[in-house]
């Protein structure tokens, strides 16, 4: 739940929250190029892979160690979700 949380949902809404303010851009090198193309779609096609494919990894790799997929995907999340924040908060509040 975590993951789906921050990974997916939380980059999700503060990315797109951020692309909305003026001087925000997207800096990740394979994302920002398709979402300049194509729009903020792009970014929900790549979370929803991320996470499929994730679950195929989760799928395979024997427990114990099958909980560092998902474990893995809340960390990432949670840090890129607190950065966007932070960054969609310094530009409101500046």
């Amino acid at each position: 739940l975590l993951a789906v949380g921050f990974f997916g949902i939380g980059d999700l809404v503060t990315t797109t929250v951020g692309l909305r303010l003026s001087g925000i851009v997207e800096a990740g090198p394979l994302v920002g190029p398709l979402i300049d193309r194509y729009g903020v779609g792009s970014l929900f096609a790549l979370k929803s892979l991320a996470l499929a494919a994730s679950y195929g990894i989760w799928q395979l790799v024997p427990s114990p160690h099958r909980v560092g997929v998902p474990l893995g995907l809340a960390v990432l999340g949670i840090v890129v979700t607190g950065w966007n924040t932070v960054i969609v908060s310094t530009v409101l509040f500046s």
